[in-house]
């Protein structure tokens, strides 16, 4: 789809903390690119995500990756598509 990305972690790697250049280099890409919004995976922890949005005034959203749901999405009858559809909603919101 032509989207573009930069991660703090390598593939769904999250159990290690990014280094100070990586968090620098995500900024850096964030205030340059006049990015509104810096993505985070659904179960993860979003300290990253957040810092970053701190530094730069960005707000932070979730992307689902749907392999896992929480009980609380299965119980309100989340789906891949429905998953889907919010990622979809959260994407246009930052593409405005």
């Amino acid at each position: 789809y032509g989207l573009k990305y930069y991660a703090a972690f390598p593939g769904c790697g999250g159990e290690t903390e990014p280094s100070a250049a990586t968090i620098a280099f995500l900024i850096d890409k964030v205030k340059a690119g006049n990015i509104t919004t810096v993505f985070y995976m659904e179960f993860s922890n979003h300290l990253v995500a957040d810092s970053i949005a701190e530094a730069t005034g960005a707000k932070t959203a979730v992307l689902y990756a749907c392999h896992n749901v929480s009980e609380e999405d299965l119980n309100n009858g989340a789906t891949y598509i429905s998953l889907m559809e919010k990622n979809l909603a959260a994407l246009k919101e930052a593409m405005r």
